[in-house]
């Protein structure tokens, strides 16, 4: 394996996987990498090098729910006196959710095994289980909620509704560049596009869903999605968490170029999910408006930009563009 302490590694540089054990792996602490280190691969944790990413693993650990613990019976009630906007709403943003969890479980799994510090197998492990839990925990909202007759065109919409197809292939066009090219500017893009998912477009579209909960219907589902959202923000600390330590390895590689290249994509994907997010309300959504759901959508781009110690893209644009999300959605992990 290349040992970036001797050679240092740059954005083109070929991640290669962990061996299932590697008999000649370093076992000096100081010589742990984040990725293309030469460890034994043995989750040997005597010692910690990555302590925040090892605190990040055992908050996770302190954290167990499942949607059995929710009664849905009044939802599925609540469901059927909305307005046929907010349903379709609902439902279109019920199969974009369970496109972006599984999008994430699966991609998970592929990086994973490019990690060569112990800390980061073990953290990324307990991200996987969680994100397992809430693709289970969405499919419960879809058989309790959503009628027996209008699931399989649920499920089936990012098939037949363009708007959700050609979103989701973008998000998946983005991880399928690592699977196919393991480079290292690749591997970097794929955490900040989980970031994205988690901090932009998943609280943008629940939103839409929350802004029917707030009038006291599907309080079941909204306790579920709140769990999920609370997860989600404290998996994207984790992974920014493992992308600064990754640069603070490989200072060489922190230039212009990997900036440039980063506000682009976080403005590609902003605007993408700017018109996607404003499709899914058709601008019907009571309390809502195609402005502040634009506004939302970059303040939350914003916001990602800053934990990365770069500038906004959307300058002027910031506070709570959706006044009532942040104390409604109670997320306070960060």
């Amino acid at each position: 394996m290349i040992n970036p302490a001797e050679s240092g590694l740059n954005l083109q540089q070929r991640l290669t996987r962990s061996s299932l054990f590697n008999e000649l792996g370093d076992r000096w602490i100081s010589r742990r990498r984040i990725v293309a280190g030469s460890s034994t691969n043995l989750m040997e944790l005597g010692e910690i090098k990555y302590q925040d990413i090892y605190n990040y693993f055992a908050r996770m650990s302190s954290i167990r729910w499942t949607s059995d613990e929710f009664d849905l019976a009044k939802d599925q009630k609540d469901y059927s006196q909305i307005s046929e906007v907010e349903k379709k709403t609902v439902e279109r943003v019920l199969a974009s959710l369970v496109f972006l969890e599984s999008e994430l479980l699966n991609n998970y799994y592929i990086i994973l095994p490019y990690f060569t510090a112990p800390e980061c197998y073990l953290v990324g492990s307990a991200i996987i289980g969680q994100t397992a839990n809430h693709t289970n925990a969405l499919s419960g909202i879809v058989r309790s909620v959503v009628a027996q007759q209008e699931r399989d065109p649920l499920y089936n919409s990012w098939r037949t509704i363009e708007h959700l197809r050609l979103r989701n292939k973008s998000i998946n066009t983005r991880f399928v560049e690592f699977t196919n090219k393991p480079l290292l500017l690749n591997f970097l893009d794929d955490l900040l596009v989980s970031v994205f998912i988690q901090l932009v477009i998943v609280p943008s579209e629940l939103s839409l869903i929350y802004s029917s909960t707030r009038k006291g219907r599907m309080l079941g589902t909204f306790e579920i999605l709140r769990r999920i959202q609370r997860d989600l923000d404290l998996h994207s600390q984790t992974i920014v968490s493992i992308y600064r330590k990754l640069l603070e390895e490989n200072s060489t590689i922190a230039s212009t170029e990997l900036k440039d290249h980063i506000l682009k994509m976080i403005r590609d994907l902003t605007n993408l999910e700017t018109d996607f997010t404003q499709f899914l309300s058709e601008g019907m959504i009571p309390g809502l408006n195609n402005l502040m759901i634009a506004k939302f959508s970059q303040a939350q781009a914003n916001k990602v930009l800053k934990i990365l110690s770069m500038e906004p893209l959307f300058p002027g644009v910031g506070g709570n563009p959706i006044p009532w999300f942040e104390s409604y959605s109670e997320i306070r992990t960060r």
